[in-house]
């Protein structure tokens, strides 16, 4: 095994190397993707060595291009990898990204003393130097920076959104039309290279909603209710790749995980984000108290009915996607408005006496004195 995994560092370039040089270290299929993604006709049948020839004459000719589609994020990359003489370290590059960079064509994973690296042929660097100072190509770099982070944003608060809206919703905030045709392009990048937006025959959603029809369904239910308006400002702040909303509640119960439940600062910040996706997916309270029954140890009733009192602001002020970006809140104040009730969907909750399922009509475990149905299972 370790003597295959020397075999294959070898087989790849050291340190900066020429364009065809980077190519050669490809495999065909590995061509062939750089020869789609560029759209260069013609080309499907060559052979390798041809397709490398093709390739290394043809892919200085899309460097504008692609540089074009980027945003500011992957224009940050390109200055310090040309900073650096064309080598960055992979610590500093998320495995995804480097995937999406290597089809490309004109940046290649290698190794320098050992250590994986991402590289730019020497060649390129002068053409792209110049590019990364284009002020025409930057206001579009700008310019689809807004509309990823926006799309981004919207997809974070409402879950899915379907084709036909996705470009009413963005121009609610930034421009797009005539340039539609560049739009759709520059997100079908961005949903590649940072993998969080999916696309299917519902729309286009956020990578972790797990059944986009069901969320679909929800909010369709709720015709009476628009799209939650949120600002230019809320949607950029969200689009920012990893951003989590943080709620009223969010700090109190990640003080509570700390306190009670002795979890380091990063878990429990990790154990409530995760905590508000299942609430962002409609996951009720019981849900909620059976998922944390795997995470932590339960003392007593009433560390379950202290735990249920700091969880409950929090499922209250969280936005959900199948009510479009509100919070259940902001939808129970509102009044004169005929809303659908919330979904039915119920969760196993486990009796910490007996280790058994509760059922609807069994005392609720968090102490109350009511029914699980009236309790925390409602």
């Amino acid at each position: 095994m370790e003597a295959n995994k020397n075999k294959n560092q070898k087989s790849k370039i050291t340190g900066i190397a020429s364009l065809k040089e980077g190519l050669s270290t490809l495999k065909l299929a590995d061509l062939q993707s750089i020869r789609k993604n560029l759209q260069i006709k013609n080309a499907s049948s060559l052979k390798k060595a041809e397709l490398i020839q093709c390739l290394a004459g043809e892919i200085p000719l899309h460097t504008r291009t692609i540089v074009s589609q980027s945003d500011e994020r992957r224009i940050l990359l390109i200055k310090r990898i040309i900073a650096n003489n064309g080598v960055i370290s992979v610590k500093n590059v998320e495995r995804e990204e480097i995937a999406q960079l290597c089809k490309t064509g004109f940046m290649f994973t290698s190794f320098q003393n050992g250590n994986p690296i991402v590289m730019i042929p020497v060649e390129l660097l002068p053409s792209l130097a110049e590019l990364v100072r284009d002020e025409t190509v930057l206001t579009v770099v700008k310019r689809n920076t807004e509309w990823i982070k926006i799309t981004r944003g919207l997809l974070y608060y409402y879950g899915i959104v379907p084709h036909e809206k996705l470009v009413d919703l963005v121009e609610r905030h930034t421009p797009i039309h005539p340039d539609g045709h560049a739009f759709i392009q520059v997100i079908f990048d961005a949903m590649a290279y940072y993998q969080e937006i999916q696309i299917d025959k519902h729309g286009y959603s956020y990578w972790e909603v797990h059944n986009p029809a069901t969320i679909l369904k929800e909010q369709a239910s709720r015709k009476s209710i628009d799209y939650y308006p949120f600002t230019k400002k809320q949607l950029l702040e969200a689009g920012e790749t990893d951003y989590v909303e943080q709620p009223k509640g969010f700090s109190q119960l990640v003080s509570l995980f700390k306190q009670e439940y002795l979890l380091p600062k990063q878990e429990a910040t990790q154990l409530v984000e995760d905590l508000i996706i299942q609430v962002k997916l409609g996951d009720q309270p019981g849900q909620l108290l059976q998922f944390l029954q795997t995470q932590l140890t339960f003392e007593s009733l009433e560390a379950v009915e202290r735990l249920m009192n700091a969880l409950i602001p929090l499922m209250n002020n969280t936005r959900e996607w199948q009510l479009k970006g509100y919070t259940s809140e902001e939808l129970s104040a509102q009044e004169n408005k005929a809303l659908l009730p919330l979904p039915d969907k119920k969760g196993k909750v486990i009796s910490l006496q007996t280790r058994q399922n509760i059922g609807r009509n069994d005392p609720c475990p968090c102490g109350s004195g009511k029914k699980f149905k009236k309790c925390c299972g409602n």
